[in-house]
């Protein structure tokens, strides 16, 4: 790949692929999907420079996505994200906790026609603890998690799909403050990444939404399961105008398709399990 440099970008372009960096930023885009790595990006007379961690966490999985460690890939659980008592964030019409659960039953039966098995954490309206929901994907031994969520912001012009997955130990959250504390990840660092960036792209890809990109933190239904897994925001219900799409028949099929596709290229690109 061809680099080059300009005041503070830095681009790597090359195989059809684009890397855009800036200098003392955390903030990347990856053939166009905005990425936020754990440490700033150097340049000094040795070239660029990142930290080990979001080399090998974030960078060498963009480059080799034939790195990413095989697994068994049978059954899914996918988590609706709230229900019951606790219905989410609201819009003008809409609950989050019934988008998800309608948006999750419809995701479950495209993968169950690609002959995956599916577990649901909740399949109607209940309340669930987080503690709950993270026993019951262990509890189903499931391979891979995916949490689906609505999002919400003061900003009413706030818009677009965001995916986050756990954090890698020791590295700073992309939420919140950068704090540089002893934090614990899980074995599967390089397989949420990977699986992120994939539902990511295809939910962007078949909805048109836009793309605020991958993101990470240290949310407890990402810390606690026993499997490779994210939480996706699949838009803001604060934003008018997307209330209406995530309420949209044609809309959210067009998501829920996105989200299954993801999921298949996740399997399709994992490398040979290893005996």
């Amino acid at each position: 790949m061809a680099l080059s440099k300009s005041d503070k970008k830095i681009f790597f372009s090359g195989y059809g692929r684009t890397l855009q960096m800036e200098t003392s930023s955390r903030r990347i885009a990856w053939n166009g999907m905005p990425l936020v790595l754990g440490y700033p990006v150097v340049w000094n007379k040795n070239g660029v420079l990142v930290s080990e961690s979001d080399w090998f966490s974030t960078l060498n999985i963009l480059f080799n996505p034939g790195s990413v460690p095989g697994h068994r890939l049978r059954t899914i659980t996918l988590d609706a994200g709230h229900g019951g008592n606790d219905r989410g964030a609201s819009g003008k019409f809409s609950k989050e906790k019934d988008i998800t659960l309608k948006l999750t039953r419809r995701v479950a039966d495209i993968l169950t026609a690609c002959n995956y098995r599916v577990h649901l954490t909740r399949s109607k309206d209940v309340t669930l603890t987080l503690k709950e929901r993270t026993a019951r994907q262990r509890a189903a031994g499931s391979d891979l998690f995916v949490s689906i969520h609505v999002n919400a912001s003061p900003n009413k012009s706030a818009a677009g799909i965001e995916t986050y997955c756990l954090t890698p130990a020791d590295a700073p959250s992309t939420v919140g403050k950068f704090l540089l504390q002893k934090n614990p990840a899980n074995r599967f660092d390089v397989n949420n990444f990977a699986l992120a960036c994939r539902l990511q792209h295809f939910m962007v890809k078949k909805t048109g939404a836009v793309n605020r990109g991958v993101r990470r933190a240290r949310f407890a239904v990402l810390r606690d399961i026993a499997a490779p897994g994210v939480l996706i925001e699949i838009g803001f219900i604060s934003n008018a105008a997307e209330e209406k799409l995530l309420n949209n028949p044609f809309y959210m099929e067009n998501l829920a398709r996105g989200i299954a596709a993801g999921i298949v290229s996740y399997h399709d690109n994992l490398a040979p399990r290893r005996y």
